[in-house]
């Protein structure tokens, strides 16, 4: 288990939402989580103004609690932009709607990126459970590999 290569995961990510990507989480807890790993990766980057200003507008689509079906997001996603990562929980549930919301943005003429998720549920599945739990994964694995601390 890396901290180096989920490190290098997260910064995919970042540099997708820098480029505009539009992220599928289940909820809230997972929406503020990736916030903080954003607003973290993104503060590490020397020429970044994310400092000085908020986080790039990371747009990010809850799929519970909206009130709209499944098909009604697979919508507003593809009409937010052309690229969408879907990133929900590594759990039966989380699965179902990985699959399902895939589906959607696909009939929609899209390609929903799955592949974020694949690599993060690869490397940590074992260890976690959904996306809220990311933020202090990965802060206990550059524990175990910087325990004296690092720039990193």
């Amino acid at each position: 288990m890396s901290f180096r290569r989920l490190s290098r995961i997260v910064e995919e990510l970042s540099h997708s939402v820098e480029q505009g990507a539009t992220i599928l989480v289940e909820g809230k807890k997972d929406e503020e989580a990736l916030k903080q790993l954003l607003f973290e990766e993104l503060e590490n980057i020397p020429s970044s103004k994310a400092l000085k200003e908020p986080v790039i507008d990371v747009r990010i689509i809850k799929v519970s609690g909206s009130g709209l079906k499944l098909f009604e997001i697979a919508e507003k996603a593809v009409e937010s932009s052309s690229k969408i990562i879907i990133l929900t929980d590594f759990d039966r549930k989380g699965e179902i709607l990985a699959k399902k919301l895939s589906e959607d943005i696909q009939s929609l003429g899209s390609h929903p990126d799955l592949n974020i998720r694949k690599k993060i549920m690869n490397i940590s599945k074992k260890y976690i459970k959904d996306i809220e739990s990311l933020p202090k994964h990965i802060k206990r694995l550059k524990f175990e590999d910087y325990p004296y601390g690092s720039n990193q």
